[in-house]
């Protein structure tokens, strides 16, 4: 049996947003809205305008919400963007009278809210994603209706598609944009129940000038911004600061033990690195990168430097430990002095840059995901000694995991491409890169079925690549024979998070200095004997939605990512002697 232990939550109030103002007619106070997010749950708070202090503190059960404001009764409509651990699609409301209130959700399945806007007569009408549905909620009659798929054909299956309402119009019609390829704008009209498209040639149409999601009409203009670091708004011509204090840790999803021996990491959305010294059991937030976007998705070490892939935009950038921290903001980490210092965009239309290695010829191997409604993906390359950045383009499939021993690059890939594209394929693939020839060399499907191959590790041991599949299999590859030689199913998958990639888990896989592979899925940890071909299920973790293993500078104790947390596992407890 090992033990682990539990070394904190490195990033807390990461994520972080907001900014919607109503007012309260019943205390006589103008209050900024503000939301703290999180897989496991969101914060919904709000702080009276004059003096910046919390008069209303509210959980919401949803990794990511947004509002809209009545100003005419000073509700404010809650509608999250996701559930914890499915999709979500629960609307809630608050009043100066009533409080809090929960109101469900409709009568659909497998669907998020995205964004809404509110009707002369008291409805919130919100879009989902993925089939761009238009509902709404009538809060005179408490009650739901879903006014159907609003994406005009042909509308491919599985392609993901937003539906986002703007406004509603004086002439009564619901104005959303569609997102997806290709884009488009409908209205939506309630009286018939019909949906019109909207043209380049169309009339624009204008929107009510007394509708009521116009809080500025009740309210003074209020701005804010949102962070970690300071909740600040201006009102007034007047910069303020909201008394909060954050509480909500972001969920981890990169880790990589560092060039120093520190184990640095990133988590989810936030843009913040860590760092924990085992030797000093020290855990730091080292801050957050210079540049913006959604989130930091990895690390990895190489020539003393950490490097790192971010979402949107598909950036690469560099930490150097030996120097402070510097991201240099007002240059978008650019600057030549900016630590972690942005090398750019990888280009052709790469925005996820999920994973990495260091190849054999010394370049840096990044396995990407296109941008929204671009299909495909690619593996990059970035050259540390020339900081030159080539994209392989792959215009099928995204490439989601790659790993490399000393001949070859490994990648493997996912059906699918930037969200909203029309996806081609239906298995995914493994394949091999030469660096010497810079392109692929061979490529097969290792697990029927499978639309992701999640992640990927090399034993010198062996010489196989294993690899692990979003239907919760592993499998053995040999690069000689070219074919895969093992398979197991695991008794659990990975963990989701949302935007790594879909809603279907991950089980991350490391190799071991002892040349075995250690993995965990969503509660386990286990590992792979190379050597008897079998599969030993080592511990149940304190805390399950396990995400990343990597082993640290000690043989046998490994770091691991539990939701927000940073765990430390030793494979097998050292005896103590009294």
């Amino acid at each position: 049996m090992g033990v682990f232990f539990d070394l904190g939550r490195p990033v807390i109030g990461g994520w972080m947003g907001g900014g919607w103002a109503s007012h309260d007619d019943i205390r006589g106070i103008d209050i900024i809205w503000g939301g703290e997010f999180g897989q496991e749950g969101s914060i919904l708070f709000g702080a009276d305008v004059d003096t910046g202090q919390i008069v209303e503190r509210h959980w919401i059960p949803g990794r990511e919400f947004d509002c809209n404001v009545d100003p005419r009764s000073g509700t404010l409509w809650i509608h999250t963007y996701h559930g914890i651990y499915e999709y979500g699609h629960i609307l809630q409301s608050w009043t100066p009278r009533e409080g809090m209130r929960h109101h469900g959700f409709p009568a659909l399945s497998e669907q998020r809210f995205y964004h809404g806007c509110l009707d002369a007569e008291g409805r919130i009408w919100i879009g989902t994603h993925p089939g761009a549905h238009l509902v709404s909620f009538d809060s005179k009659t408490d009650s739901w209706t879903d006014h159907g798929v609003q994406a005009p054909e042909p509308r491919p299956t599985h392609q993901q598609i937003w539906c986002n309402p703007q406004y509603v119009a004086s002439n009564g019609e619901v104005v959303c944009n569609i997102q997806r390829d290709p884009s488009g704008r409908v209205a939506y009209d309630p009286s018939t129940g019909q949906t019109r498209v909207l043209t380049q040639g169309d009339e624009r149409l204008h929107d009510d000038p007394d509708a009521p999601d116009r809080p500025a009409t009740v309210t003074r203009a209020v701005s804010a911004t949102f962070r970690q670091e300071s909740c600040t708004y201006t009102v007034d011509g007047q910069v303020r600061t909201v008394a909060y204090e954050p509480t909500v840790a972001t969920d981890i999803c990169g880790l990589h033990r560092g060039p120093d021996g520190d184990i640095y990491g990133t988590t989810i959305i936030s843009m913040h690195v860590f760092r924990y010294h085992p030797a000093k059991r020290q855990l730091q937030d080292l801050g957050r990168v210079g540049w913006g976007g959604g989130e930091v998705y990895d690390v990895i070490a190489y020539d003393g430097k950490v490097y790192m892939g971010s979402y949107g935009g598909g950036y690469f950038a560099a930490y150097d430990p030996a120097l402070p921290w510097n991201p240099m903001a007002e240059h978008g980490g650019e600057h030549a002095e900016a630590n972690p210092r942005n090398f750019g965009q990888l280009g052709k239309g790469m925005n996820r840059p999920f994973e990495y290695t260091v190849g054999p010829d010394g370049r840096i191997y990044i396995a990407c995901r296109a941008n929204y409604h671009v299909a495909g993906g690619g593996l990059g390359v970035f050259d540390p000694k020339t900081e030159e950045k080539i994209v392989h383009r792959d215009t099928e499939q995204s490439v989601q995991s790659v790993a490399s021993d000393d001949t070859w690059v490994y990648g493997g890939t996912s059906i699918r491409g930037g969200r909203g594209c029309i996806e081609t394929t239906t298995e995914a693939r493994l394949f091999m890169f030469s660096p010497s020839d810079n392109r692929r060399v061979f490529e097969c499907i290792p697990q029927w079925g499978a639309i992701t191959i999640g992640n990927l590790a090399c034993s010198p041991v062996t010489g196989l690549v294993y690899g692990s599949t979003d239907t919760g299999h592993l499998f053995a590859f040999c690069p000689e024979r070219r074919r895969v030689l093992s398979r197991w199913e695991m008794n659990d998958a990975g963990t989701p998070l949302m935007g790594i990639p879909e809603a279907h888990g991950i089980i991350h896989l490391t190799c071991g200095r002892d040349g075995d592979i250690y993995g965990v899925t969503r509660r386990d940890v286990f590992k792979l004997d190379v050597t008897t071909g079998r599969i030993l299920y080592l511990d149940k973790a304190p805390i399950p939605d396990l995400c990343q293993i990597v082993e640290g500078p000690e043989d046998g104790v490994f770091y691991i990512g539990a939701r927000g947390h940073l765990l430390e596992y030793h494979v097998q407890e050292t005896p103590h002697f009294r």
